[in-house]
């Protein structure tokens, strides 16, 4: 635990070096419906609005179909394709398909305190609507994950539970950025979550997002968002092992 303390204070610094400089406030509302089946299969369909707070116009849409099959208790295998919508500003309206392919490792599984690494290679498809122009961006993304029960001693001890979220996650871009306000570089988050019951939880989640917008001279962001989650699950009688992926 001492371990994860440290390299999340490690991964703070960056972005709070950066709270003096241009900063934007975000809210996420997201819905996620998970089904899994065949002992090892889950498919996560996520839907997610997203808007800045304040004057600007920005806005988005993401639809994302996730399927994930695990191999053993440590090494699970996905794919994703999501289809988003974000009016950038006034001017400007983009249109992305990104595919993605990725893998997430489990180091504690069945503990208390569960401890992973999500890695994910995307290819961005991006569509400037104004010019009917297409763009390709590709970058991978590294997520070290922890999920730790608060009231229960562990997370598969039933309903009412209550648990945290903490993770880091860093994004490396290929090849070249997208023309965007929020080209993605690190993000911190942090939150609660509430398990009802096995087919429905609720989550909030603090993300301290460091970021540049590549449409007005690359400058630098930080962005605190505020997200607000739904979780369901179906098929009790086939119980999910994973919360699902999100973005």
């Amino acid at each position: 635990m001492k371990k994860w303390i440290a390299l999340t204070f490690v991964f703070l610094q960056p972005p709070l070096v950066l709270l003096a400089q241009s900063s934007n406030e975000q809210i996420w509302f997201e819905y996620m419906l998970n089904y899994p089946f065949a002992n090892s299969w889950n498919v996560e369909l996520a839907g997610t609005y997203s808007t800045i707070l304040g004057d600007s116009r920005w806005r988005a849409l993401d639809l994302q179909v996730t399927p994930e099959y695990s191999i053993t208790q440590h090494v699970d295998v996905m794919g994703a394709l999501l289809v988003s919508r974000t009016f950038q500003e006034e001017s400007l309206t983009t249109f992305e398909v990104r595919e993605m392919i990725g893998a997430r490792f489990h180091f504690t599984p069945n503990r208390r305190i569960l401890t992973r690494l999500l890695v994910r290679f995307e290819n961005r498809n991006i569509q400037n609507r104004e010019a009917d122009e297409w763009g390709s961006s590709n970058r991978l993304r590294f997520r070290a994950e922890s999920v730790i029960p608060l009231n229960k001693p562990t997370m598969f001890s039933g309903d009412n539970l209550w648990y945290a979220i903490l993770d880091a996650e860093a994004f490396v871009v290929m090849d070249q950025d997208a023309e965007e306000r929020f080209a993605n570089r690190l993000r911190i988050r942090t939150g609660i979550g509430y398990r009802i019951n096995y087919g429905l939880r609720l989550e909030f989640v603090y993300t301290l997002q460091r970021s540049r917008n590549a449409l007005e001279a690359d400058f630098q962001t930080t962005d605190n968002i505020f997200r607000f989650r739904i979780k369901q699950y179906l098929n009790k009688a086939n119980p999910a092992k994973e919360t699902g992926t999100g973005n």
